[in-house]
């Protein structure tokens, strides 16, 4: 978690999206995930820095790639595009004809993306309060399994570089709401921040599994998250937990 910790402190010292990209680039590379893709599915305030036609922000997908999947219009099949709205926590895309049934074309591309180098990934959903959707996706050029622990830790760095970004394209700061959060909350957040299950924070704390996850569910209404890797990135932004 120290590395979450200090991707939020430097990412919120970035001057501007792109430091702030290259920073992300930087800490997704460190991850064994050197191919990054933000983009936005609905019409988010993110559209104002994009490089690229919609729905991508920013990315550095492998060029030939790029040109390939905007001259094939595959935005409109992508099932990563047409999927992502209906989840709420992070996926692997070796998952998606399990979870949805591809469309022999959306078979054809996911395999046309594997043989343009991004072989194993990850995607990041992420949604605001107002319905919008925007999506971060992470590759690798090498299949190679994602575990639990670190798909966490890559959707906590996902979901701060998201704020952080929106902020600066905002060009201001975002003010967060007084919230309150009660000792018991922090105790749940921070355990979880630590890589903790609701079962193991239970048997930490001495309370039931369904106790710690009223409190995570609690705190995260007052924080206005859909996750509690969110949860957690928030907390440690608001400075309520240092992990």
């Amino acid at each position: 978690m120290t590395r979450i910790a200090d991707f939020i402190e430097q990412s919120n010292q970035a001057a501007d999206p792109g430091q702030l990209f290259s920073m992300f680039e930087g800490a997704m590379a460190e991850e064994g995930c050197p191919f990054v893709a933000y983009g936005s599915l609905t019409n988010h305030v993110i559209y104002n820095a994009a490089r690229y036609e919609a729905p991508a922000v920013v990315l550095n997908y492998p060029d030939e790639w790029v040109t390939h999947y905007f001259e094939s219009k595959y935005q409109e099949i992508d099932p990563i595009v047409l999927q992502s709205p209906s989840h709420r926590s992070p996926y692997l895309w070796a998952d998606l004809d399990e979870m949805h049934g591809l469309l022999p074309e959306q078979q054809r591309f996911m395999d046309e993306a594997d043989d343009a180098g991004l072989k194993s990934g990850m995607t990041v959903p992420l949604h605001g309060p107002f319905g919008e959707v925007a999506v971060i996706s992470l590759a690798r050029d090498i299949l190679n399994d994602y575990t639990d622990m670190q798909t966490d830790k890559l959707a906590a760095m996902a979901s701060q570089f998201h704020i952080a970004y929106t902020e600066l394209v905002l060009g201001i700061r975002r003010v967060e709401p007084p919230t309150v959060l009660t000792p018991r909350e922090r105790e749940c957040l921070l355990w979880s921040a630590r890589g903790k299950s609701s079962w193991d924070i239970g048997m930490i704390l001495k309370v039931s599994e369904h106790t710690v996850n009223f409190h995570l569910k609690n705190a995260m209404n007052k924080l206005e998250c859909s996750s509690r890797v969110v949860a957690v990135v928030k907390a440690i932004r608001m400075g309520f937990i240092v992990p």
